[in-house]
Formats: structure tokens, C-alpha cells, sequence
């Protein structure tokens, strides 16, 4: 007889539906997209934050901050919770960019769009690391 006592961190949420989302982190993370979308859309807005903290800097920090809550919106194991988490966040920065690209005073940079999805794998990775270190187990509330 063979008894099997699964990793918490590996064991699927439920068996019929690996991958959950929990409504209150996922509206963070939506509110916070249409957020920057909405600063980044005004004109001369986004030049001026990029003036004054730099392109890429304020890439990494909004997408990944997305990442994280991303990540805290997602219900899955941990390995495709991460891989959830950087795809989600590779559409985000894709349709963020195909915006700018219709906005006369904006630019598409396809470095952007790296910088998002490098700065999601990177925050991704941490929580992996820390779930996998620590052993989190959260609840499914």
C-alpha cells in the first residue's frame, strides 16, 4: 500500500482546475494596469516621469510590481504560477505598447517590452525561491 503526502507547494489547488484566481489581488492588479495606462496616455506625462527616473527603471518597477501582484492573484503550484505570472505580465506589457504605438505623442520600444517580462521572470523567480525556501502554504481564501 502506498500512501502519498504531497508537497504543499507543488500540489495542485484543486484537481479539475490547477489554476485559480483570487478577486481581490486580481482587481489590484488590474486597477494598477489601467492606472498606468491612464498616466501614461495623458500628454507629456509619461516624457515627464521618464525625464526625471528613467524608461527602463520605471519599466521594471510598475511590471514588476505587477508581477507580484500578479503573483498573490494566482492559485497554482508553484511552477506554473510562475510561468502564469510572466506570460500574464508579457500580454500586459504587449498591449500596453501596442497602446503607445496608436498615441501620436507615444512610442512602441520592443525593449520595453523585454524590460517588463525580464523584471516579471526576476520577481517571478523570488517567489518561487522564497515559497520553495520557506514552505509557504497559502490558504485558498
Amino acid at each position: 500500500m502506498r500512501i502519498d503526502s504531497p508537497n504543499p507547494i507543488h500540489a495542485p489547488v484543486n484537481a479539475n482546475l490547477p489554476l485559480r484566481w483570487r478577486s481581490g489581488w486580481l482587481l489590484a492588479l488590474a486597477g494598477f494596469f489601467v492606472l498606468m495606462l491612464a498616466l501614461g496616455s495623458a500628454p507629456g506625462e509619461a516624457q515627464a516621469l521618464s525625464d526625471r527616473y528613467g524608461d527602463k527603471l520605471l519599466h521594471a518597477f510598475a511590471y514588476g510590481f505587477m508581477a507580484l501582484l500578479c503573483h498573490r492573484a494566482l492559485q497554482a503550484p508553484i511552477l506554473l504560477r510562475s510561468l502564469a505570472v510572466v506570460g500574464v505580465i508579457a500580454l500586459l506589457g504587449l498591449l500596453d505598447e501596442s497602446l503607445q504605438s496608436l498615441l501620436p505623442y507615444r512610442n512602441a520600444s520592443a525593449l520595453d517590452w523585454c524590460f517588463d517580462i525580464g523584471a516579471a521572470a526576476i520577481v517571478a523567480a523570488l517567489l518561487a525561491c522564497h515559497a520553495q525556501l520557506f514552505q509557504v502554504d497559502e490558504p485558498d481564501a
